[in-house]
């Protein structure tokens, strides 16, 4: 809808979305609490870009090998021109249909959930990417609440943004057409079954996918609970808590936003849009109610992941860790241990 430049309607239904009225639609709430985490997110990557702590991480005296070196750039350049091409991909179908599409507000969502991956590490270190990837070091110590521990996991640039816009939206895409031929082939399955069907199908495709990448030395999980890791004891071990929760539940869920839409192609965070009317806002509306979901879905999943980590004491042979994985983290390898709590 265009503005009258009589009447002003375009900034009138703009200030409605965030005014204090009682009778808001459920996604101008969420919408709200989307703009709660962007400008919080914003003030902490402000804080990490104009600080001196914004350059590349040592990767100390180990070399890396040159075919993990190979492995690292292939999957920068790889991830990178891919998201180029899907950013691409949605604008012609944005200018195609003469709408944002829904797989747009998905990715830039998620995107503004990403930023709860450094998470992982908030209150001791259990994982470590490889100092191969280009860095600046981490917003992670510039979150408020992060526990003081000394050096921290460098965060891979190019590597993690590029791989939150492509192979999501991948995965996505990817298992929409999975759940629609299931469902032709077993019309009798119901929404349950499909749910439990995908928890199965992520947990098992990230507990491989991560064998995969520690392998080839992109990142390791340092700290471990033994009870409940595979490899335990080896720079291949793996917490199976994060396959399931993280791959199979988180995953699940956040696809399964977008894949259980109804008749009209609308999400569920998308409830109470037909009273926002059609206005040139929409679309960030829709992300940010969408941003919010996600956003909270992370801030579970951290809270119990670091829990869990609290128990977390297996270790590689401190020999076998190399000095651009643990980047002198506490308590890693040979590193001395985690300052006592203030």
């Amino acid at each position: 809808m265009t503005a009258d430049p009589k009447t002003g309607t375009e900034p009138e239904n703009f200030d409605r979305l965030w005014t204090g009225a009682k009778d808001s639609p459920p996604i101008v709430w969420l919408a709200r609490l989307g703009a709660v985490f962007v400008v919080f997110q914003m003030y902490v990557y402000l804080r990490w870009i104009f600080s001196d702590k914004f350059t590349p991480a040592p990767n100390g005296p180990d070399e890396i090998p040159g075919s993990t070196m190979a492995w690292i750039r292939f999957w920068e350049i790889g991830c990178l021109v891919l998201g180029v091409g899907l950013f691409w991909f949605i604008i012609r179908k944005m200018r195609r249909e003469r709408e944002f599409p829904t797989l747009g507000v998905f990715v830039l969502a998620w995107l503004l959930a990403a930023w709860q991956d450094v998470g992982v590490n908030a209150v001791r270190p259990v994982f470590g990417y490889n100092g191969g990837f280009f860095n600046m070091g981490t917003w992670g110590e510039f979150i408020p609440g992060w526990v003081e521990k000394g050096a921290e996991n460098p965060q891979p640039i190019i590597y993690f943004l590029a791989s939150y816009i492509v192979l999501t939206p991948l995965a996505i895409m990817g298992i929409d057409k999975l759940i629609e031929t299931v469902r032709k082939r077993f019309p009798r399955i119901n929404r349950a079954g499909v749910i439990v069907f995908m928890i199965a199908l992520f947990t098992f495709l990230c507990i491989t996918l991560e064998q995969f990448f520690h392998r080839i030395g992109a990142w390791h999980y340092l700290r471990v609970n033994a009870d409940w890791a595979v490899f335990s004891g080896t720079m291949h071990q793996f917490p199976l808590y994060e396959g399931v929760f993280f791959g199979g539940v988180v995953t699940v869920l956040s696809i399964g936003i977008y894949c259980f839409r109804d008749n009209n192609g609308l999400m569920i965070t998308d409830k109470g849009i037909e009273r926002l009317g059609n206005t040139r806002w929409v679309p960030v509306v829709r992300i940010l109610a969408l941003t919010a979901v996600f956003n909270l879905i992370m801030m579970v999943f951290m809270l119990g992941f670091n829990f869990i980590n609290q128990h977390a004491d297996t270790q590689p042979p401190a020999d076998d860790i190399p000095s651009y994985v643990h980047h002198n983290m506490c308590g890693i390898g040979h590193n001395p241990p985690c300052p006592l709590p203030a």
